[in-house]
């Protein structure tokens, strides 16, 4: 059974480890879109704000020695006079070892990120999901979240 904690600096190199596999399926998905990410640590700094931050946190999962998965989350103050005043909090990623798959992990980090997000005093929670990303769709829809707007594009020609 894995054990569930709040990320430290130390997790850095694990947290971009398992960040390349989310970055890998992405960029197969999608090259057009997604960069390459050849380098493990491309994305040590982006991990580095996300851990520790006021706004934000990171929750790994850890299988003895080894982390299996980790989710981003960050907290959001909505001020645009569009939208209902409200603090809200955003999954940045998040990402299951592929070995693990199916165990409930990736369940179990949602709700430790949204009991996080309620203790800090969000009264909502936001995540984005690519179209390709079937199964990360389902879970969601399982744990209640459902669509509230769709994203479109088109790839340009270039001239």
């Amino acid at each position: 059974m894995p054990l569930y904690r709040e990320a430290t600096p130390d997790d850095i190199t694990d947290i971009s480890r398992l960040g390349q596999l989310l970055n890998d399926m992405h960029h197969q998905a999608w090259p057009q879109i997604f960069a390459s990410a050849e380098d493990v640590r491309r994305d040590e700094t982006n991990w580095r704000r996300a851990i520790g931050a006021a706004n934000a946190t990171t929750f790994v999962a850890q299988e003895g020695s080894e982390l299996i998965g980790f989710i981003s989350v960050y907290l959001i103050s909505e001020t645009h006079s569009f939208f209902n005043p409200m603090r809200y909090a955003h999954v940045g990623s998040i990402c299951v070892d592929e070995t693990r798959r199916g165990e409930g992990v990736g369940r179990t980090l949602m709700v430790l990120a949204e009991q996080w997000a309620q203790e800090k005093g969000a009264v909502d929670m936001r995540l984005t999901v690519w179209a390709f990303n079937e199964d990360a769709q389902r879970l969601y829809e399982e744990l209640g979240y459902g669509v509230r707007s769709v994203s479109m594009g088109k790839q340009l020609s270039p001239r």
